[in-house]
């Protein structure tokens, strides 16, 4: 199916915030005021919608459509009608409540179809990003649960929605079930946060909370392929590439910085976590892989996914398996906190449905008076390094890169150390000289107190 070729939108100017317009076709979706009494028993309006995608998500929100249509119509008083849906396969069956004349694999085809709403489930970035700007360009709303469309085209899509008075909206591709962009358009308004952290990837979660009970990696990974929380090349989930997209789209909508434009640094989890999940248990901690984006100055952010130690009794080291959870640091007693289900076709499909039945967003009026810049974290943070080598060789290896051990950690075929503060550009020579001799380094921030360890004692 080769993808349409549509003109190169142009790069588009600084943004401040991804905005999304209210126009005629959005009010098909939710007025915007009570029906009155004599429109309580009008006939649901007709929606049609075409559906780019037919996998674990697509269809997954085909069966959720199907099987909430009497109740959508009653509360929202709209039904959808699905005319198009585009696949790679028409023939495979998909035993699916839809007419299979529906399926079509010719773009073209799909792109001419009659109707108000385009969602797209496909994932990827063409044909993803010629189906958004086509969808846009005829003045239809688009939903998409695609983080990296978003994360790479999400300024230029949401000038050409702004151009055309259009909707677009993509609460499905971050946090799944987990409310997360919806939240941060809410509760920000006029404000901007001090940072945003999260746990943003269900497969990497529920595999360390697996890990966590004792059951290995690969019986871990076995599991969540199993039930349909990791495909099967999960690289992405587990090297934070997938938790750096969405961190894009977070940054974008809580500060205005262009997802394109966004300095992630990220680390790794190891090819086994299973070493860094016990180390972490050892000193009364949870391994996370988090992400955040936090304001270092009254113009910098900086943002990073990490491997990331954290107490056990925190928000983050309750939050397990497929869970995502995501704080919003407001300046308050305590963070702003969504979760929900992070991973699997039905709460992203869900989400999606969400964001259908969802009254449209308003056009973001917010004009920061600072405009943000994102730049490299050079804060010193605590980490913890383990390393197959004696304690000796891992402590002289570390007064080399000018890294102070705070404490050593007992591991049998292994030694380990919490570091002092340093910034990561020293760590980094710590690991690239254990990397050399072949000690096989794992490494994680530390954000345990000395309370939370005495507590483990």
């Amino acid at each position: 199916m080769a993808p349409l070729q549509l003109p190169t939108e142009p790069r588009p100017p600084r943004a401040h915030f991804p905005a999304v317009s209210r126009s005629p076709r959005d009010t098909i979706l939710q007025s915007e005021r009570p029906p009155l009494p004599t429109e309580l028993h009008r006939e649901p309006r007709r929606v049609r919608l075409a559906l780019a995608g037919c996998g674990v998500v697509g269809g997954g929100l085909i069966r959720l459509l199907h099987e909430t249509a009497p109740s959508i119509a009653s509360r929202f008083g709209v039904t959808f009608d699905i005319t198009a849906v585009l696949v790679r396969d028409v023939a495979r069956q998909r035993n699916l409540p839809i007419d299979p004349v529906r399926f079509t694999d010719d773009l073209a085809h799909f792109l001419s179809c009659e109707a108000d709403v385009v969602v797209e489930a496909v994932g990827g970035d063409e044909p993803a990003r010629a189906i958004a700007s086509h969808a846009l360009t005829t003045g239809r709303k688009f939903i998409t649960a695609n983080k990296d469309l978003i994360a790479v085209h999400g300024a230029a899509l949401a000038t050409l929605a702004a151009e055309r008075r259009v909707g677009l909206d993509f609460g499905a591709a971050v946090g799944g079930s987990a409310p997360v962009i919806s939240t941060l358009r809410d509760v920000l308004r006029d404000s901007t946060p001090t940072s945003v952290r999260a746990i943003l990837n269900g497969t990497s979660n529920y595999v360390l909370s697996e890990i966590e009970r004792g059951v290995s990696f690969d019986a871990a990974l076995g599991a969540a392929r199993s039930k349909g929380l990791a495909e099967s090349d999960c690289s992405k989930d587990l090297d934070g590439r997938d938790a750096a997209a969405k961190l894009r789209i977070i940054a974008w909508t809580a500060f205005g910085v262009q997802p394109h434009e966004l300095d992630v640094r990220r680390i790794s989890l190891p090819e086994d976590p299973t070493r860094l999940v016990q180390c972490a248990s050892r000193v009364g901690g949870r391994l996370r892989l988090i992400g955040e984006c936090v304001q270092l100055s009254v113009n910098t952010i900086s943002a990073s996914v990490e491997p990331t130690i954290v107490a056990r009794d925190t928000g983050f080291g309750r939050t397990h398996l497929e869970e995502n959870r995501v704080e919003i640091d407001l300046g308050l007693d305590a963070p702003v906190s969504v979760s929900g289900a992070g991973a699997g076709g039905e709460p992203t499909a869900t989400a999606l449905l969400a964001d259908l039945v969802g009254a449209p967003h308003a056009h973001n009026e917010r004009r920061a008076e600072t405009s943000f810049v994102s730049v490299p974290d050079e804060r010193g943070h605590r980490w913890f390094v383990s390393a197959l080598i004696p304690f000796d060789g891992l402590q002289t290896v570390a007064a080399e890169a000018e890294i102070a051990v705070e404490r050593t950690i007992p591991g049998g075929s292994f030694s380990a150390v919490v570091t002092d503060a340093v910034p990561w550009q020293r760590v980094q020579k710590l690991l690239a000289v254990l990397d050399g001799v072949g000690a096989e380094p794992n490494i994680a921030r530390y954000e345990l107190s000395v309370a939370n360890e005495e507590a483990r004692r």
